[in-house]
């Protein structure tokens, strides 16, 4: 997968920025839990993408803080999504570097809720097939985590240059998240799905592209996510509409994300940045077909 297919995955990882924070309520021991809460709250409900660029630094800085002084899987796990959502949603090409650091801090706090598995520390780093069938032993308790530290190893991969040394690490987060997509495909409103279904669409042609299993996907991260929410349409319109050489669905998939206006609570954020991915991709047109 190039890099250029990270904003699709993005489409993925931007709620994290506000829902992945939800787990902090049930850190009762801490004071400033509720006040990480609110403010992940605060941000699922911006209209305004700029802000929460602004604003979702201190978040981020408040969970690493709650995560650092505790051993709860759920902190170290909503720390190491609200990183994710933000590196993907802000990070441009030009901020691959930065991006990389902020994947690899979040892939390794992942990582440190798995590491408690049996098994998982020491195939982490051995042969992929021994690694495989670890994740494969993983069970649906398992899956926020197997979750997070996918989206956060492709993160890290994808904004490492093409290096050979982190090309050689991608057949860890697949599997991980194959494992999800066993275990629970409507996770994070069908997340798995919308991964493989851009997966699919981006290899290249003749080289692992399946443009009728990326529909597939597409399909069900549809049904899963519901009705309002903008950004699988968007994902579709990018990658599979795109690679299949569909002007059509392209444009029309595209405008009607623009012309919508009805956004149910919790979707604001997420649909504002649909929004503005598609009126950026719309012009694009007139390049690609």
């Amino acid at each position: 997968m190039n890099r250029s297919a990270w904003y699709g995955l993005l489409l993925i990882a931007v709620a994290s920025i506000s829902s992945g924070c939800a787990m902090v309520r049930s850190a009762a021991t801490s004071a400033l839990a509720p006040m990480a809460a609110g403010m992940a709250g605060s941000l699922q409900r911006q209209r305004d993408p700029d802000l929460v660029r602004e604003g979702a630094p201190s978040l981020i800085l408040l969970l690493d803080g709650l995560a650092a002084g505790s051993d709860r899987p759920d902190l170290l796990l909503s720390a190491a999504r609200a990183r994710i959502g933000y590196a993907a949603a802000f990070f441009g090409r030009e901020e691959a570097k930065r991006a990389r650091e902020m994947y690899a801090v979040a892939r390794d706090q992942a990582l440190a809720v798995l590491r408690r598995r049996p098994g998982v520390a020491a195939s982490l780093e051995g042969p992929i097939a021994e690694f495989e069938a670890t994740v494969s032993r993983l069970g649906r308790r398992d899956v926020p985590a197997l979750y997070t530290a996918a989206m956060a190893w492709m993160g890290w991969i994808l904004n490492s240059g093409g290096r050979p040394d982190a090309l050689a690490q991608l057949d860890r987060p697949l599997a991980m998240m194959r494992r999800v997509l066993e275990l629970d495909p409507g996770h994070d409103g069908g997340g798995p799905h919308l991964f493989f279904a851009i997966y699919h669409a981006v290899q290249p042609a003749g080289a692992g592209r399946d443009l009728e299993a990326s529909r597939r996907h597409f399909e069900r991260a549809f049904e899963l996510a519901g009705p309002d929410a903008l950004l699988p349409r968007v994902a579709y319109a990018e990658f599979h509409a795109r690679y299949s050489l569909d002007r059509s669905a392209f444009e029309r998939t595209l405008r009607t994300v623009i012309e919508s206006s009805d956004d149910p609570p919790g979707l604001e954020l997420m649909n504002a940045v649909a929004r503005r991915r598609a009126h950026a991709l719309l012009p694009m047109a007139e390049e690609w077909f």
